[in-house]
């Protein structure tokens, strides 16, 4: 081979050598621009930051100080200035220290709004002027973007050099989070963050108690207010601590949330709700919704929809049953992100709550902009300065107004007899509180709810008095609850003597013989104090008249309050005779009974009788401004009966129910029209919200309905008229309405038709 041609093979080696060394070191470069370089800021990593650190601290033997900086309203900013504001913000930050450090002070950002750095000196008066410096060079006038920025700084002095300087940063961290309100500067208490340690000792042992079962569900009735039915509850946890005892939520849940272990205990929670409400289903019980807490860590998630949702397919529970809560603040946070979860929510059937709404500085408009089913008002609208008359101006105002958009609205920490009288009086929809139960364990809740699977009325509870200077027998024997209905009992009045057939009273014990009734109905509770007289003139009545007399009084009971018994009575000789009725029970009874005539005994639906009397008395009231009709009927439903038989017809049937229950709000009217046949009177309604309301409905019948053994899709077609423009009386709009269901099947069905003046019936259904 020529000298030549070898020289040339070399030289071409040595290049492809070259060019391969070249093209590595500039990946180098970049493999180390990337994992050393930020990509917001283009400083420093966290990584090389601690690096620098750990170099210049060994090298240098110590006297430095670790400062953790937090721009406390940049979640503000971008919500007022835009999503963009957020990484300019940080770069002004970044720039401004980049001027405000010298060599050997390196600095980086740490997390999404905060940075780090490290300052050569460790003398507190130096180390909070040059604070001062980089404070006010951060929010110099002369800016374009002259927002101002709230820093807030955590001061650590290491103890030592050769310390992880990781460990460092969380100490810096843990000063600026734990530090005084009000106050920008926060430095490092050892003190403080030793007793702090018993907080991750508890974050580090929850995942256990999530396995062990150390964590309980208790549940708070919600008593709706038109009749004092229990109709819903809370789910509320409790930690069964082995070392602490029962610990409540505010004792556990900001470390949960501070340690991001709040999705695991929420999913352990939803998880028991959902295996309560299947039991109960299986058992037969009549079911009550139940409302669920969300965490800030639960709306980040990008299948936490999704997995509420495959739980409930697992245990077979209606979506319908379950109400998410979200904490005011949570909504404002990010509202296009919160906006997207309520309509998925919504489309797989769940219902969503504003919870602690007034405790914030909610704007209303939100309640435009979100569509909420039920807004919670805050404790805080029924006590303290708010307890007065311009509170109540508030609260009614707002009662109005969440009549009017269709929101269902529930008054929380109610504790007393005249705050209950109020919202009885101003139109609240459902109570939670102590004046009728507090949270308690499943258990207790089973029994104290239900009576043979039934939900319970409650009754209103007069305040126990304690007369002064006079005899209280209440705590003689242990008194037995009033479990009958009617209570009869002897008086003999010469000897003084009288009898009763019941113990019906604590003041009685356990006797039902007694002396000295004069003095037994003087000296004690039994009558109330106010009642004692009217008792005492009802008495001198009997002796004297023939015939029955009779009144209303309350009388001392178990659990420490009055109730209302009427008292009948007639004489027969030296005998008075009478019975006690209690009054509260037979109106429960009774309220029950009118319950069960207008209800739809497959569905639970109102029936058709019950619809048509109470829209049609409406309507000629004129009671309503605005409203639609809305007729609904299940595609194909004869086949389902003819193939799969008519049980499994009647669950769909259910199923359908359900799905309108979650569609249309609790001042709609929602019945059974007959055989496969809804039908829907929503008052107060435009036809932008009755549009929206359909779509959902139709959205639903996209998910099939779920058996234990199979899967079956189901669809209806949906007529509807809007009051006053398509009809003024009933007839005409439930005609209207029908015909405007016609048209839709005709369409091809699965779908939903308005009312438009050409439309026709179908003649074989009138």
């Amino acid at each position: 081979m020529p000298c030549d041609m070898k020289w040339i093979l070399v030289l071409g080696f040595l290049l492809i050598c070259a060019v391969w060394i070249l093209k590595n070191q500039l990946q180098l470069r970049k493999l180390k621009r990337t994992a050393f370089s930020d990509p917001v800021t283009g400083g420093l990593t966290e990584v090389a930051f601690q690096e620098a650190c750990r170099k210049l601290m060994k090298k240098s033997g110590g006297g430095h100080t670790l400062v953790s900086l937090q721009v406390e309203n940049l979640p503000q900013l971008c919500r007022s200035f835009g999503p963009d504001t957020r990484e300019r913000t940080l770069h002004r930050v970044h720039e401004v220290l980049k001027t405000q450090l010298g060599g050997g002070e390196p600095m980086a950002r740490t997390g999404e709004d905060a940075f780090c750095f490290l300052l050569r000196n460790r003398l507190p008066d130096e180390v909070c002027a040059r604070l001062d410096r980089i404070t006010a060079a951060v929010n110099r006038t002369d800016r374009e973007d002259d927002y101002p920025l709230q820093l807030n700084f955590g001061i650590y002095f290491p103890e030592k050099v050769d310390g992880d300087i990781k460990d460092l940063q969380t100490r810096a961290v843990f000063a600026r989070q734990n530090g005084a309100p009000g106050h920008h500067y926060h430095f490092y208490d050892r003190g403080h963050w030793e007793s702090s340690a018993w907080e991750r000792e508890m974050a580090a042992s929850m995942d256990r108690a999530i396995q062990v079962s150390e964590f309980v569900v208790y549940y708070q009735p919600k008593i709706r207010v038109s009749d004092q039915k229990i109709v819903g509850a809370e789910a509320l946890l409790r930690w069964r601590h082995p070392q602490r005892g029962l610990l409540s939520p505010d004792m556990f849940l900001p470390i949960a949330e501070q340690y991001q272990k709040t999705g695991a205990i929420n999913r352990f929670v939803f998880e028991s709700v959902c295996q309560t409400l299947a039991r109960w289903t299986k058992q037969g019980r009549e079911l009550c919704f139940i409302s669920v807490n969300l965490a800030r860590a639960d709306l980040t998630r990008s299948n936490f929809v999704d997995d509420c949702y495959e739980i409930c397919c697992t245990y077979q529970v209606e979506p319908a049953q379950i109400e998410f809560e979200l904490k005011e603040e949570l909504l404002t946070e990010d509202p296009e992100r919160t906006k997207y979860l309520i309509e998925r929510f919504h489309a797989l059937g769940f219902r969503c709550a504003v919870d602690n709404f007034g405790a914030d500085t909610t704007s209303l408009q939100m309640l435009s902009e979100l569509d909420i089913d039920t807004v919670k008002m805050d404790r805080s609208f029924f006590s303290g300065v708010n307890n007065s008359n311009r509170g109540r101006y508030i609260v009614e105002a707002l009662l109005k107004l969440t009549s009017q958009l269709h929101i269902r609205t529930v008054a929380e920490g109610i504790d007393s007899l005249g705050q209950l009288k109020y919202l009885q009086q101003v139109g609240c929809d459902l109570i939670q509180g102590f004046y009728y139960f507090k949270p308690m364990p499943l258990e207790k809740f089973e029994a104290e709810v239900y009576t043979d699977g039934v939900l319970n009325y409650v009754e209103v509870k007069e305040p126990a008095v304690q007369e002064e200077g006079k005899k209280d027998l209440s705590a003689v024997g242990t008194g037995v609850p009033f479990s009958k209905s009617i209570v009869q009992f002897s008086y003999q009045i010469q000897e003084d003597i009288i009898e009763f057939s019941e113990a019906f009273s604590p003041v009685l014990g356990n006797q039902t013989k007694f002396n000295d009734v004069m003095a037994l109905f003087r000296a004690s509770n039994i009558v109330h104090e106010n009642d004692r007289e009217d008792f005492f003139r009802l008495l001198e009545r009997c002796r004297r008249e023939d015939g029955w007399v009779e009144n209303t009084l309350r009388f001392y009971m178990a659990g420490g309050r009055y109730s209302w018994l009427e008292l009948r009575m007639h004489r027969s000789g030296s005998t008075i005779s009478g019975i006690l009725v209690n009054m509260a029970q037979w109106k429960g009874e009774v309220a029950r009974w009118k319950e069960k005539a207008t209800r739809d005994t497959l569905t639970g639906l109102y029936n058709r009788e019950y619809f048509e009397q109470t829209v049609k008395t409406q309507l000629e009231k004129g009671s309503y401004s605005s409203g639609a009709m809305v007729f609904i009927d299940v595609d194909n439903f004869k086949r389902i009966n003819d193939t799969l038989g008519h049980m499994f017809g009647d669950d769909v049937l259910c199923w359908v129910a359900k799905q309108l229950l979650g569609v249309f709000r609790h001042t709609d009217v929602i019945a059974r029209y007959g055989g496969d046949e809804f039908v829907v009177f929503a008052p107060f309604i435009q036809q932008p919200v009755l549009e929206e309301r359909l779509k959902r409905l139709c959205g639903a019948f996209q998910f099939p309905y779920r058996s234990s053994i199979m899967e079956y899709k189901v669809s209806g077609s949906i007529g509807a008229a809007l009051y006053p423009q398509d009809g003024t009386d009933y007839e005409t709009l439930l005609s209207r309405a029908d015909c405007a269901l016609y048209e839709a099947k005709s369409r091809g069905k699965d779908q939903f038709v308005l009312y438009e003046p050409y439309m026709k019936g179908d003649e074989s259904r009138k």
